[in-house]
């Protein structure tokens, strides 16, 4: 009796798990989401090393004000650095075309969602934008989610029928058994994707990474910074064709 109360309890505990499981694999954007707005699409200013904890790069700490502004002088002539309002235009395109091309479903044209009234009044002369420590794509606002009220308005206003951020990380990756003085390095990319539904509501918070199947050659912490820039179209690329995978 008492085997069969403690087998009960125990797929009660996991009823909510298993259920939820379900729910998520059997969720499809392109039956409900079209067309999808981007509010936001944003990125790291500079390359830091992978590690699996907190750490600092060549330059200081990852991320921060102040890290920032000293990556900023003394990366001045650091192509990862100059590239970095790149790395996040690209994304912005890559996201507009690989979508429909795969799926069919539309993207919401990006002078549309600018001039919307609502995307317009959000963030006015807040002081968010002076303690960012983000690249932000052109035209976007510095914030990472938003309201369910704005998020209707907003739909309401452009014909969108979900709203997605979109945010990146961009780092590299020693390969191997490599060190900071001999190592192979690869491209390492993470994209965060959250979405919300036509009711305003946080479908799901989701992350990707991608690190690349091609290397730069570090040799006593020296190598082609111009060559690591170039790796990260094709891991922005994977990373929203990942996405596309789950979820369409």
């Amino acid at each position: 009796m008492l085997k069969k109360i403690t087998e009960k309890a125990v797929f009660l505990v996991f009823l909510p798990v298993l259920f939820a499981s379900c729910a998520s694999a059997k969720f499809s954007l392109s039956e409900s989401a079209s067309p999808i707005a981007i509010l936001g699409v944003s990125g790291n200013t500079h390359v830091p090393y992978y590690s699996e904890e907190v750490r600092e790069d060549e330059y200081g700490e990852e991320d921060g004000l102040l890290s920032n502004a000293l990556n900023n002088f003394l990366g001045k002539n650091n192509p990862e650095i100059l590239t970095a309002a790149d790395r996040v235009e690209y994304a912005e395109e890559a996201f507009r075309r690989l979508v429909p091309e795969a799926t069919g479903v539309e993207i919401v044209p990006k002078e549309v969602v600018l001039n919307s009234p609502t995307f317009e009044s959000i963030g006015k002369n807040s002081v968010l934008s002076y303690i960012d420590v983000k690249i932000r794509g052109e035209g976007y606002k510095t914030m990472d989610d938003i309201g369910s009220k704005k998020a209707r308005l907003i739909m309401k206003e452009t014909g969108a029928k979900s709203i997605v951020f979109l945010d990146f990380t961009f780092k590299k990756y020693i390969k191997g058994d490599g060190h900071n003085l001999k190592a192979d390095l690869g491209a390492m990319g993470i994209m965060n994707v959250l979405l919300y539904n036509e009711q305003g509501k946080r479908v799901f918070e989701d992350e990707f990474t991608v690190i690349s199947q091609e290397s730069v050659e570090m040799r006593m912490t020296k190598y082609d910074k111009d060559a690591m820039v170039e790796l990260f179209p094709s891991v922005i690329d994977q990373l929203i064709n990942q996405f596309i995978v789950k979820y369409f």
